[in-house]
């Protein structure tokens, strides 16, 4: 629901009787505050933060940088952060959420000595890093926040996997797991853990585009993960991940259609597996795909919009791209318009024809 709409909203549910006008009172006062005052508090509250954690700095630098003075720091920041999200306020959050980053910084830093370190112990750095992303996600605190916390978690957890066949697996699993969140919304929308699971929605969401583009897209990104291994070492996954994709495409197709006639049903699943099949060789339209379709059935409009995006965008670097004939790209692309333009058909003559 936008903030526009909100107050009709509410009128509306007024005038029908559905609540009274203390209720009606109490709920205007926490509608959220119309965008643009909302980007000039996150933008005051990042200048606010910025101020106070350069302050902080300062004195904190004259004690020295070892890792103990780092560490104390860091402790101090993260306790600020979640004294802030206490407040309960776009201000306090925005500057809670710089407070957080800059805090779980200077903890990760304890372990390390300077940027180098990250080429000779990755996985110990990345271990220290996500379980303080995971423990930033326990305190009552923001979407935003929880989101970046969550999106941090999955960024480490993806450097302990390392690259190859399972960093491609790591993908799968993230593109499983946000098409199950967001099928089940319904489920857990009105749960006391709703704010938290949502924000791992989103982030698995972003994290299995993201390592889509790595594993399908470009593996040379990969290295980033594992320091020091060459491009032209890593595995390519190349039938891991097409296959699992199509997997996960098919397995949210058929919890989709489970309630409709079996031969209905059918239908979808076998024109799902035609589907994946024809995105063999691009199968980051098959993981776009399958979590437009999980998005679209919990009604996330920003969520459609991005996903489609990162087809258009996935679309565009396959076709452009030096890994495969003009012959192979251009029969992929021929087959998956045709899969869909029958699909198109189909759907528009079984409306006609239901009763």
């Amino acid at each position: 629901m936008s903030a526009t709409g909100l107050p009709g909203l509410l009128t509306t549910l007024q005038h029908h009787g559905v609540f009274d006008a203390v209720r009606m009172a109490g709920l205007e006062h926490c509608a959220p505050p119309p965008w643009w005052l909302a980007v000039l508090q996150g933008i005051a509250a990042w200048i606010a933060s910025l101020l106070i954690i350069s302050s902080f700095f300062a004195p904190l630098m004259l004690l020295g940088e070892g890792p103990l003075v780092r560490g104390v720091g860091g402790v101090v920041l993260v306790g600020g952060a979640v004294w802030l999200f206490a407040r309960d306020s776009l201000f306090t959050g925005q500057m809670g959420l710089a407070f957080s980053l800059a805090g779980q910084a200077l903890l990760v830093s304890v372990v390390f000595d300077g940027f180098d370190a990250f080429a000779t112990r990755p996985r110990v750095i990345a271990a220290v890093g996500l379980a303080i992303a995971v423990g930033m996600l326990v305190p009552a605190s923001t979407v935003l926040h929880r989101t970046v916390c969550a999106l941090l978690a999955l960024g480490y957890g993806a450097v302990l996997v390392g690259p190859g066949d399972a960093l491609a697996i790591y993908a799968l699993v993230l593109t499983a797991a946000a098409a199950a969140c967001w099928l089940l919304r319904r489920a857990w929308a009105a749960s006391p853990r709703a704010a938290l699971i949502k924000a791992l929605a989103h982030a698995l969401t972003l994290a299995a585009l993201v390592a889509g583009w790595i594993v399908a897209v470009d593996p040379s990104f990969g290295a980033l993960l594992s320091p020091g291994t060459s491009t032209a070492t890593l595995p390519t996954a190349a039938f891991v991940y097409p296959l699992g994709a199509g997997i996960v495409l098919l397995a949210t197709i058929a919890w989709l259609v489970r309630g409709l006639p079996p031969a209905q049903a059918a239908a979808g699943i076998g024109a799902g597996a035609i589907y994946a099949l024809t995105a063999w060789n691009a199968p980051g339209l098959a993981v776009s795909g399958a979590l437009l379709l999980a998005v679209f059935h919990a009604c996330h409009r920003p969520w459609i919009a991005l996903t489609l995006l990162a087809a258009i965008v996935y679309l565009g670097r396959f076709y452009y791209s030096l890994e495969a004939t003009l012959l192979v790209k251009s029969g992929a692309l021929a087959a998956t318009g045709l899969v869909l333009l029958g699909l198109q058909f189909g759907l528009r003559r079984w409306r006609r024809t239901r009763p």
